[in-house]
C-alpha cells in the first residue's frame, strides 16, 4: 500500500491534493479536513506555520482587490445630486497594479464632504473631477466614501466653462484660460498625484 507523503513548505498543489493528517497539522486557510486527513481546496503553494502548527494553501494568483473599509480610492465623479456625489472608483492605493473587482460605483454623501456645514454638493464637486477619498463602508452597494480630512477631495479638476484644468490659489481654482472661478472640496495633494 502507497504510503502517502505530507506537503512540504513551498510545495505547489491543486484542489484535492493530500497535504498531511491532523495530527500533524491544524487546516488553515485553503485547506479541509477529511477523516483526520488534510486536503487542499485551492490551487497554490503550502505555507506551514510551525509557531501556529497550521498548514494553508496561498492562490498563487493575485486576485483583483476588494476596497476594504479604511482604504484611500482613487474615483472619478460621474454625476452630482442635492445629496451626494456618485463617483466611478479609478483604483485603491498602493494597489495600482490591480482592477478593482467589484462594481466600481461609489458614493459621498454630504454628510461626509467634510467637517462642518455644507451648503450644496455643486459647490464641493463637478462631473469629471478626480477625487482621493476613504473608504467608510463597503457592505452593501454603493460603496461609501469620505472626503474628510486636508489630504481627501478633489485633486484634478477642470474648468467647467472650458474644460482647462484649473490651478489652486488658496482655497480656490481659478482657470488660466478664461479666469473663471470655482470652488471644491480640494485635497492639500490636488494636482500633485498623478491621475
Amino acid at each position: 500500500m502507497d504510503e502517502k507523503k505530507s506537503a512540504k513548505n513551498g510545495d505547489l498543489v491543486i484542489p484535492g491534493d493530500y497535504l498531511g493528517v491532523i495530527e500533524e497539522y491544524l487546516p488553515g486557510e485553503g485547506v479541509k479536513e477529511e477523516n483526520g486527513e488534510l486536503y487542499a481546496i485551492r490551487a497554490g503553494r503550502v505555507v506551514i506555520d510551525q509557531e501556529r502548527m497550521e498548514i494553508s494553501v496561498e492562490p498563487i494568483t493575485n486576485t483583483p482587490p476588494l476596497p476594504q473599509v479604511g482604504d484611500v480610492v482613487i474615483a472619478r465623479v460621474i454625476e452630482v445630486k442635492p445629496q451626494a456625489a456618485i463617483v466611478q472608483l479609478v483604483k485603491i492605493e498602493g494597489r495600482e497594479d490591480r482592477e478593482i473587482a467589484t462594481s466600481k460605483l461609489a458614493g459621498i454623501h454630504i454628510s461626509q464632504v467634510r467637517d462642518g456645514y455644507v451648503e450644496g454638493m455643486s459647490s464641493e464637486f463637478k462631473i469629471g473631477d478626480v477625487v482621493r477619498a476613504r473608504v467608510i463602508a463597503n457592505e452593501k452597494s454603493p460603496i461609501q466614501l469620505s472626503t474628510k480630512g486636508h489630504d481627501l477631495g478633489v485633486i484634478y479638476a477642470l474648468c467647467s466653462r472650458c474644460r482647462t484644468p484649473l490651478v489652486r490659489r488658496g482655497n480656490r481654482l481659478i482657470c488660466p484660460r478664461c479666469g473663471h472661478i470655482e470652488t471644491r472640496k480640494l485635497s492639500s495633494f490636488y494636482r500633485r498625484m498623478k491621475v
